[in-house]
């Protein structure tokens, strides 16, 4: 069932009241009544079965029923991609989250079109949730402050990550040419904008020693390659560990 976001949900509690937004989706969209059960999300790995057992004209309260905790599996999924125009990059937001990316790290890079205005990180979190709350995905994904491409694929030097490209550029290897570089460190894949990425960038990601790979023989768009690259890594993921979330 889809689930509903609370945020400051915890395992201590056995009775909690839902208002504001949640409230409203759970009386008024999905017409939930006392005794009805419900899921809850707090999109930090809990989720909780619960039952309506009052309901005013501004809030609900629920008896938890039982508690389902995850675990977040490694390696972990991130995605850097370009501001897309015409919201084409929610739609990246909304997928991706639903496949379980976990760090979502928006770019502007040259041949990017759309620039980030003061709600476009608020816009991608909005998105985010209802995503998950959609799939019942146990964690929110963060996403970060929009950056230059280049200035933010040099702050990775500084993690364990492992960068990948999916590039057009590249048509020797795909995504599972690479599995047994596949452990416990975080995997990013960079998605570019619309133009693809220029030959400056490219000449950059050679600097960086960054790998490419594929997605086979046809262009895509870009929200299209982002998928389709998340859910070739969550194939081969799964293959390795049935269990990974």
């Amino acid at each position: 069932m889809p689930s509903f976001y609370l945020p400051l949900l915890k395992k201590t509690e056995n009775q909690v009241t839902i208002s504001g937004e949640e409230f409203h989706h759970i009386r008024n969209v999905f017409k939930k009544k006392i005794g009805d059960n419900i899921l809850l999300n707090n999109g930090k790995g809990l989720l909780a079965k619960a039952n309506i057992i009052d309901q005013s004209k501004k809030n609900i309260s629920c008896a938890i029923i039982n508690f389902d905790e995850k675990t977040v599996t490694n390696p972990r999924i991130c995605v850097a991609f370009s501001l897309l125009k015409n919201k084409h990059d929610f739609l990246i937001v909304e997928k991706l989250s639903e496949l379980g990316v976990k760090e979502f790290f928006p770019f502007e890079s040259i041949r990017t079109v759309r620039k980030c205005t003061k709600n476009t990180i608020e816009k991608f979190e909005k998105i985010s949730i209802a995503a998950i709350k959609q799939c019942d995905n146990a964690f929110l994904p963060i996403i970060h402050p929009v950056k230059n491409l280049f200035p933010l694929i040099e702050s990775f030097e500084k993690t364990d990550c492992q960068l990948f490209v999916a590039s057009e550029m590249e048509k020797d290897k795909i995504i599972f040419d690479y599995k047994e570089s596949f452990g416990e460190k975080p995997i990013c894949i960079f998605i570019g904008p619309e133009g693809g990425f220029s030959d400056e960038e490219f000449t950059f990601f050679k600097s960086k020693n960054l790998s490419q790979f594929s997605l086979g023989n046809h262009i895509t768009r870009a929200e299209t390659a982002a998928i389709s690259s998340v859910s070739q890594l969550v194939h081969l993921l799964l293959s390795n560990n049935r269990e990974y979330y």
